[in-house]
């Protein structure tokens, strides 16, 4: 048996590690240089992705808030305002209602007024025609009785003298 030196095949496997080493080293530089950073970059890139679209999700759901806030805002003034405007709506129809009222009830007023004056009118009309048929007949009567003609102005006088004595 040969007697082979404990350290050649030690130096090998030396000088295979530090060979390994030195292309694993320059491997690490290569990948380093040429996967690392664009890696890297590509994850930064996805992690500010990720935080942007968490910060844009968190701001969307404030707008949505902030939205239905206002909605729900606007839907309780315009139900306030419908209340409102059928509350003047009544408000107005009352208040029409009762100019109407008055205003039929002064002319229905005014025709009544008209009405008794046209009455007194009509009165006053009927009395003198009534005068002055009566002095027209107590006159053809008073003719004929006293057989005496008599001035129409003296006829007149008579005939209203008696009238007279009959308001009394």
């Amino acid at each position: 048996m040969e007697f082979q030196p404990v350290f050649a095949g030690a130096e090998i496997s030396i000088i295979n590690t530090l060979w390994y080493l030195i292309v694993f080293s320059i491997l690490l530089l290569a990948v380093k240089h040429y996967a690392w950073g664009p890696v890297k970059d590509m994850m930064e890139k996805r992690r500010q992705k990720v935080i942007d679209d968490l910060d844009q999700a968190a701001s969307d759901r404030k707008k949505a808030e902030i939205l239905a806030n206002e909605r729900e805002a606007a839907l309780k003034n315009s139900r306030q305002e419908a209340t409102q405007i059928l509350s003047d709506a009544k408000s107005n129809a009352q208040k029409i209602g009762k100019q109407i009222v008055s205003e039929a009830n002064a002319e229905a007023s005014a025709i009544r007024e008209k009405a008794k004056a046209d009455a007194a009118q009509a009165k006053t009309d009927a009395l003198n025609e009534a005068r002055d048929e009566v002095a027209d007949l107590s006159v053809t009567i008073a003719e004929k009785v006293i057989a005496k003609n008599l001035s129409a102005a003296d006829q007149k006088d008579l005939v209203d003298q008696f009238i007279k004595g009959l308001n009394d």
